[in-house]
């Protein structure tokens, strides 16, 4: 790609967000939902086929409907006003693919919803991004982070892709998360929505390098066996998790189990409640 920007062109028929509600030109939200998440009502979007492989430091993509994946291979990307619907794969992917961790990136005011659903697809892979206002579902992962420096931010992760037979797991159900995270610092997940995922809402695995400096704030997160679960693994207690200020729902396959975590990894909790109980959320062992 060479353009530094890929703006508005031509309408798409029958696409609509509900409108935002908005104060001083600034969206207020405790916890994320369809009114104030994705492509902002009255958008127009021009469609796109096939995949975008963005090499321009500094591009902005702006109004378009993808048919296509989109990897990141460039510094200060922006993504906003915009669908990613991806296509057929016959292999893991992801929607957006930042695995290269390039630094900068940003989605906004957007959605991630696969047109073709798939064991093999997720919303967007990486490290090293923000995403604000995004709705992304449909997917087995939402957000699938390998690294450090990620903040979701105001966003809808909801209606996982959930395969009983699953040949990613040998035949067994899908491992289906709204965020896992299997390495990186400085990981922040605020104002959002999580639910409708199978494993967990949050599913920190450890499973290529040390995980810290984690927080989870002022979210609504629901469903999973546990809806955050903390796993060691080999590299052992995490440092620096921070979980408070949020509520919790109660439609979990453990009963009343909101957050489990190895007693050797100590969170920082405050003020979590369950809904509509307004039970407080205590950690279980794990």
């Amino acid at each position: 790609m060479t353009a530094a920007t890929l703006a508005v062109l031509i309408p798409l028929a029958g696409l609509a967000a509900p409108a935002r509600a908005q104060a001083g030109g600034v969206v207020r939200i405790a916890t994320a939902s369809a009114s104030t998440t994705g492509v902002p009502s009255g958008t127009t979007l021009r469609v796109h086929y096939g995949d975008l492989n963005i090499t321009t430091a500094g591009t902005v993509i702006s109004g378009l409907d993808i048919r296509g994946l989109v990897k990141i291979n460039a510094i200060n990307v922006t993504i906003k006003n915009s669908i990613i619907r991806g296509r057929s794969v016959s292999a893991p992917a992801a929607l957006v693919n930042n695995l290269g961790g390039r630094s900068g990136l940003k989605i906004i005011d957007s959605e991630l919803y696969p047109s073709k659903p798939s064991p093999d697809i997720n919303g967007i892979y990486g490290y090293n991004f923000t995403l604000t206002r995004v709705d992304v579902h449909g997917v087995i992962d939402g957000v699938h982070v390998t690294g450090s420096n990620v903040t979701i931010a105001n966003s809808w992760l909801h209606g996982n892709l959930h395969y009983a037979s699953d040949p990613n797991q040998g035949g067994k159900p899908s491992h289906d998360d709204s965020i896992q995270i299997q390495k990186g610092s400085n990981i922040k997940v605020y104002g959002s929505t999580l639910s409708g995922s199978h494993n967990a809402g949050v599913q920190i695995t450890q499973d290529t390098g040390d995980v810290s400096n984690f927080s989870f704030t002022n979210n609504f997160a629901d469903g999973g066996a546990c809806t955050i679960n903390v796993a060691q693994k080999s590299y052992g207690p995490i440092y620096g998790i921070v979980v408070t200020d949020n509520k919790f729902g109660r439609n979990t396959r453990v009963a009343n189990c909101a957050i489990i975590s190895p007693s050797t990894t100590k969170i920082s909790t405050a003020r979590n409640y369950y809904t509509p109980d307004s039970t407080t959320v205590s950690v279980h062992a794990g």
